[in-house]
């Protein structure tokens, strides 16, 4: 390290500021909700080589702190300054924008006539064209469905814009003004960066600067082995679902092995499903991406809060993804719902390093956050497309603390939801409920937090709405150390007319009239420790806050009310308690819903990978039709034997290969 210590500590959190003052500055220029109210977008500073070494830990998306920008910086010949870069493909900037709404800009900074850094801003553009308004929907084959793709290209060259890139990104999206008022904001925030870093560089000059920055990378690595050299040495494997790939029931499986060996940990991720024909594949490069590890980086400030958020805290962390695989997809699949995939990869991550300390992670939360999109048209026919609200479910509760309620994912993003008189004002809606889920959150000595739900009435005629990312409805979140599951997800409609609400699974894209009623529940989260170990105070405490019924506190916890003086009945609850434990039968670590456990029943560890190796001696381009005509016949094996072996895959595999012996020679 050249840079003195304290100096050092100066400039990191110069850096952290000037991130945070871009971060505001686009917030409050920003012109949709998204960015406005909800602060769905993202700042940072980056070195030449394309390390962000200056990142805001309080407004926008949190977890990107380890994006590798190499392959944008290496798309254009030269830089001067005044220059802007934009881009928004996945593909051509190797997984640096990871699906087609957020849309990124990058921007060279000089001072006194030298590249000192770069500038970086994103926001999540509530449409970039595509196949439904918000472009983004689970269905969705191929990436070109999804919008507007932008390799990197340069939006203002010396300080003049580009008017011809403006006007053809303008001329592809659904409300063009919305997004021209949110690039004009992102444009805001890199002249933020600009004037704040040429400040800092003619006050330290830039030799210190430039050392700097090399200086907190280093030191966030350093920092960063120190706590994995905490974490037990070891290889520790688990497996978590999706519910399923949309085109069929099929769940999606993400298979990892954490080895943590010393300062090191590195992620195997073979086993893992291969790509899907729907939006939930994420293009990785092969990389340790952000949306396969940023649970880690998480876990070393939990354990170091006061660590840097830079680059460096990841640089210990290697991946190894199987090509062709959900993980690492190719071109062109459809990659709109990155965020349900990889927010299911850190559920696996966090199972995994369960096993390698008791206390270390909590349970499972909610693993779900779907913003829910309405579109619409104004008396003269123009389209309007609103986020209602992103709504999100409950962590798990940990050793020492309950779940928070209505937060889980939170480690994404400092996501803000949307005041009902925002929405009301925006949309054509009149919500009818906003709130937390009643006995949503794992009962466990440390409880889940509870799911939110929404519930609204149409008011306009025709309109959609999507939302995306609608998951945990088939496979709840777990428990830990004996707590219990989390409440599953749920979609209910009530079309005008009716009487009773009809349950309608997950929304790709609903179409709507007026007097009709959505309601919106979103998963809890999962308990850690034994409910009957719940402090009783804490139960009745729960019960008058809403969060748990009386019947809840009685069959879960144990814990038995007195009607008349609404406290808790001593006696009777040790009674209760007394009775719960002697059938309780002896707590596992993991603790999973009778869904999965029926599933895995059959779908063991050796069936599935049988299964996998099948697929993957294929070529990519013939795995998707193969994958579902072989969970098809297993399933129909398992549905009449109620098991399956790995000698039942290799039959199914081999009738496979008769029956597209004839098609395949006709050919």
């Amino acid at each position: 390290m050249r840079t003195e210590p304290i100096l050092l500590e100066v400039l990191m959190q110069r850096f952290r500021a000037v991130a945070e003052e871009m971060g505001y500055a686009l917030q409050r220029t920003g012109y949709t909700a998204f960015v406005n109210e909800t602060a769905d977008l993202g700042v940072a500073l980056v070195t030449p080589r394309g390390e962000i070494f200056g990142y805001p830990v309080s407004i926008g998306i949190s977890m990107f702190a380890n994006l590798d920008f190499s392959a944008v910086l290496r798309s254009q010949d030269r830089y001067d300054e005044g220059d802007v870069v934009f881009y928004n493909d996945p593909y051509t900037t190797e997984g640096v924008a990871s699906h087609l709404p957020d849309v990124n800009m990058l921007a060279p900074i000089f001072a006194g006539g030298e590249l000192v850094c770069f500038a970086f801003a994103y926001v999540h553009s509530t449409d970039v064209g595509g196949n439904v308004p918000g472009s983004l929907s689970p269905s969705h084959r191929e990436v070109f469905q999804e919008g507007l793709r932008v390799p990197p290209v340069k939006l203002y060259r010396a300080g003049q814009r580009n008017d011809d890139v403006f006007r053809l990104l303008l001329n592809n999206v659904r409300v063009p003004t919305d997004s021209e008022g949110d690039l004009l904001a992102m444009r805001t925030a890199l002249r933020v960066a600009d004037r704040r870093v040429r400040e800092l560089v003619e006050r330290y000059g830039a030799a210190t600067f430039r050392a700097a920055m090399d200086d907190a990378l280093d030191y966030g690595e350093r920092r960063a082995r120190q706590v994995l050299e905490r974490i037990p040495d070891g290889t520790y494997r688990f497996a978590d679902y999706l519910d399923d790939d949309v085109a069929s029931s099929q769940p999606i499986k993400l298979c990892v092995a954490v080895t943590v060996q010393g300062d090191r940990l590195h992620i195997d991720f073979t086993g893992t499903e291969v790509q899907v024909p729907s939006a939930f594949n994420i293009f990785s490069c092969g990389k340790p991406h952000p949306w396969l590890v940023y649970k880690i980086m998480f876990l070393l400030l939990t354990e170091e809060p006061d660590l840097p958020v830079n680059a460096g805290l990841l640089r210990p962390v290697s991946v190894s993804v199987p090509e062709g695989s959900v993980l690492n997809c190719q071109f062109p699949a459809a990659v709109g719902l990155r965020t349900t995939t990889g927010v299911r990869v850190q559920d696996a991550l966090f199972g995994a390093l369960a096993q390698a300390r008791d206390g270390l992670v909590p349970a499972c939360g909610a693993g779900t956050i779907a913003p829910v999109v309405f579109a619409e048209r104004d008396a003269a026919g123009r389209l309007l497309v609103n986020v209602l609200e992103p709504l999100s479910g409950g962590t798990g509760g940990h050793a020492g603390g309950d779940g928070l309620h209505a937060r889980d994912v939170v480690d994404i993003a400092n996501l803000r939801n949307s005041p009902v008189e925002a929405v009301e004002r925006k949309a054509s809606v009149r919500v009818l409920g906003y709130g937390l889920l009643p006995d949503s959150g794992g009962p466990g000595r440390w409880r889940g937090g509870c799911g939110a739900f929404l519930e609204f009435q149409v008011l306009a005629a025709e309109c959609s709405i999507t939302a995306r990312g609608m998951e945990r409805h088939r496979f709840r979140p777990w428990g830990l150390a004996g707590g219990q599951c989390g409440a599953g997800g749920r979609v209910t409609l009530r079309r005008a007319g009716q009487a009773a609400p009809q349950d309608i699974g997950k929304i790709d894209l609903l179409r709507l009239l007026r007097g009709d009623v959505v309601r919106i529940e979103i998963a809890g989260g999962g308990g850690h420790g034994n409910p009957l170990d719940r402090e009783p105070a804490r139960v009745l405490a729960d019960v008058q806050d809403g969060f748990v019924s009386r019947e809840a506190a009685e069959q879960a916890y144990g814990v038995v009310l007195d009607a008349s003086s609404h406290g808790v009945n001593e006696a009777a609850t040790a009674q209760r308690r007394a009775q719960g434990r002697a059938q309780q039968p002896p707590a596992e670590r993991f603790t999973f819903d009778p869904e999965r456990r029926r599933y895995e029943a059959a779908w063991t560890d050796a069936v599935w990978q049988r299964y996998s190796e099948h697929l993957y001696g294929l070529p990519p381009p013939l795995r998707n039709e193969a994958r579902s005509r072989l969970w098809q016949a297993l399933e129909s094996r398992r549905a009449s034997a109620g098991r399956l072996s790995p000698d039942d895959v290799d039959a199914a595999w081999q009738q496979m290969g008769q029956a597209a012996a004839p098609a395949t020679a006709t050919a």
